[in-house]
């Protein structure tokens, strides 16, 4: 009995840890026209690395896919549109938590630049 409940136990404790978190996103693209896009999703922290696909916030339809490693204040990412079924643009920039969160104020921040795109990333952390 102990070792059904220690079990359960251990589960209950790994299940948050892995669930995701959601997160807002917002592409800039530079090509013949400026492209804005926006999307909405969970992203799952393994370790240093955020990962998931993002729905567009206009269509509803999974076409963002993004892989984040942190590194410090420092972050690498893949970003892909899956519609357009390419092998992604690697993006560098930066990552912030709020210095002095608050109860009702503690956002996280991700902000990614290459020479054609931005992609800014931002959620509430008080949620979990």
């Amino acid at each position: 009995m102990k070792r059904i409940l220690l079990v359960l136990c251990s589960v209950l404790l790994i299940a948050p840890a892995q669930a995701g978190q959601d997160w807002e996103l917002i592409s800039i693209t530079r090509g013949a026209a400026w492209e804005v896009n926006q999307a909405r999703g969970v992203l799952k922290r393994n370790g240093s690395v955020l990962e998931g696909v993002l729905s567009d916030k206009t269509d509803g339809k999974a076409d963002y896919q993004i892989r984040i490693e942190l590194n410090g204040v420092h972050a690498d990412a893949t970003f892909r549109f899956i519609s357009e079924n390419d092998k992604g643009t690697t993006l560098t920039g930066t990552y912030k938590k709020a210095a002095k969160p608050t109860k009702a104020h503690c956002p996280e921040q991700i902000q990614l630049m290459n020479s054609f795109q931005y992609i800014g990333l931002a959620r509430d952390a008080c949620k979990p």
